[in-house]
């Protein structure tokens, strides 16, 4: 203990900068210079799992007393200025006197790199967070995370509002509310931005469009809860390297370009026409997953129309009640890489009687792919079928370096199959 009081305070700082914010103000019991280093935290994180109180937590209290505990740290911060707010909590109508409008406003600064904000509320009628416009022209932050149904992003308070977040390179908005055309508005002043994830952001009916073009984009993640709104997305990023796309069919239009350094990639769309666009952009891709969606198209389009896949070497296909041999085969004929094949079955535990496999159909060719690099196959939810046998049969037969076939039943039972 004692050569730990030795250390100066910029050490013990950096220490207890690691800890969650409850648990570096438990040291304030030992002295009073403890007290003093916690009230010059420059990281400050509140989590309100970590100040529950099970004997009380039924208690609407429970939440109103850990948002006066965030309101008591932030009224007695000193300097310096804070440089990381991270807050998890429900709110509701007891315990909105603690407004986090208020608590944003208390962090916001010319040091302040990270906020991160998940807010959710049991009460659909509660009242929304409205997140300041100052927020989206702080110069020096670098992470902005808005996580919650209950958060809304309004429109500008005056014409003179400018967004400018230069130094900003992770964005996440996930189940926020936004008014219509400031998604852009604000992606347009992010010229740093290295990760993007955008799920189930809500506009209103007025249909737009969005544009996602970043030279520096390094990952990006996009679920669509647009509905008939999103009349055009439009995505060019020639940095990246992660690609996470999930599109209900109500879009309009998709066009993508640029996408040739993408190392890895997950496609869900139900829509044959971009299914096909991504597929070509991302011809060079060395880990693809295509999922259940996909599966609802992807098998009906003629051979020729699949780009190969020169450099995949992991490829991951969801499919529904039957294991399609015609996909799972014109696919492994696209890639001559490949070296780890796992299908996926997206119900495990039928309530009836499955649609049967498509007829087993001989290849003319043996799958360039099978003959000389794939060693594992991975099944997973597998529903046994009489007609995938003889697909099992040319697989152990041709695999000449297959190493292994791993089977998971529906059931859990797992069983392997060595060559």
């Amino acid at each position: 203990m004692d050569r730990i009081s030795d250390m100066p305070d910029c050490i013990l700082l950096h220490i207890l900068s690691f800890l969650p914010t409850k648990t570096a103000f438990l040291t304030t019991v030992l002295s009073r210079r403890w007290t003093h280093l916690c009230h010059h935290l420059q990281h400050l994180h509140f989590d309100q799992n970590q100040f529950r109180n099970h004997n009380t937590w039924s208690d609407s209290s429970a939440k109103k007393r850990f948002l006066a505990i965030v309101n008591w740290i932030l009224s007695r911060h000193n300097a310096p200025p804070i440089r990381t707010f991270r807050l998890t909590c429900d709110l509701n109508r007891q315990s909105y006197e603690y407004t986090a409008e208020w608590f944003i406003r208390k962090v916001l600064g010319t040091n302040l790199e990270e906020l991160n904000l998940q807010l959710s509320s049991i009460c659909c009628s509660d009242p929304k967070v409205a997140i300041p416009n100052s927020v989206f022209s702080c110069t020096s932050l670098v992470t902005l995370r808005l996580i919650g149904g209950h958060i809304r992003i309004p429109s500008p308070s005056a014409p003179s509002c400018r967004y400018h977040l230069p130094s900003l390179k992770t964005l996440e908005l996930y189940n926020v509310e936004i008014s219509v055309g400031i998604l852009e508005e604000i992606l347009s002043h992010c010229t740093a931005l290295e990760t993007l994830i955008l799920g189930y952001v809500r506009q209103s009916s007025v249909k737009v469009q969005l544009s996602i073009c970043f030279p520096s984009l390094k990952s990006l993640h996009f679920k669509s809860y647009f509905g008939e709104t999103l009349r055009l997305l439009v995505i060019d990023t020639p940095s990246l390297k992660r690609l996470d796309i999930q599109v209900e069919l109500w879009f309009h239009e998709i066009r993508v370009r640029n996408l040739h350094n993408v190392e890895e990639a997950r496609i869900n769309i139900t829509k044959q026409s971009f299914v096909l666009e991504f597929l070509v952009e991302l011809c060079r891709i060395r880990i693809l997953e295509l999922g259940s969606s996909v599966f609802d198209c992807l098998p009906e389009v003629p051979p020729h129309r699949i780009p190969e896949f020169t450099c995949l070497h992991t490829l991951e296909l969801t499919v529904m009640w039957c294991l399609d041999t015609r996909y799972i085969m014109n696919m492994l004929q696209k890639c001559p890489m490949l070296k780890l094949l796992a299908i996926v079955f997206s119900i495990s535990l039928p309530i009836m009687d499955p649609d049967p496999s498509p007829k087993w159909e001989h290849p003319v060719k043996v799958p360039t792919c099978l003959a000389s690099h794939l060693q594992v196959i991975k099944i997973k939810g597998y529903f046994e079928s009489r007609d995938d046998r003889d697909f099992f049969a040319y697989v152990l037969q041709h695999g000449l370096v297959l190493e292994s076939l791993d089977l998971q039943k529906f059931s859990d039972w797992y069983f392997r199959i060595g060559t």
